[in-house]
């Protein structure tokens, strides 16, 4: 890992209220992507929501090289990971916001991405970001997203 990308990875989960607990479990899914990805990790990102009592839920973890996506789904309580290529095989997203003007986040922000793969399976990629992580989800957005578009 690079310290460079460690402090960032650091930073962000720090920024998001990520508990201490999940950070270390974060790290060494981090390292198997690691292992397993051919390319340099480049970006972190998680989803989460905000119950209707307001609790702030974790769900996915995302990590992003040049070309791969790389998903831990329901990372707290599991262990069920997969990789895909993205470069060039975005046919399709959708932006949802709630309280949100893709400057800075508040409070009350909410962000929502859903992206669909130009498989012949039906392969979906979904985002959740709440509060100061829908800047993160809208710098992924225009980091692996968006220019994944340009052919």
């Amino acid at each position: 890992m690079t310290q460079k990308f460690k402090l960032e990875m650091g930073e962000y989960l720090v920024t998001i209220e990520m508990p201490e607990i999940f950070r270390k479990k974060i790290f060494k899914i981090y390292e198997f992507y690691r292992e397993m990805c051919p390319e340099k990790i480049k970006s972190i990102f998680v989803t989460d929501y905000l119950n209707k009592d307001g609790t702030r839920l974790f769900e996915n973890l995302w990590f992003f090289s040049e070309t791969y996506c790389m998903e831990a789904k329901h990372f707290t309580t599991k262990e069920d990971f997969d990789i895909t290529p993205i470069k060039n095989r975005i046919g399709y997203w959708q932006i949802i916001k709630e309280e949100y003007d893709f400057k800075k986040a508040t409070e009350k922000s909410k962000l929502n991405l859903h992206c669909r793969l130009d498989t012949s399976l039906v392969i979906g990629l979904y985002f959740k970001a709440s509060k100061k992580n829908c800047d993160y989800l809208k710098e992924i957005i225009l980091k692996h997203i968006n220019p994944i578009l340009e052919k």
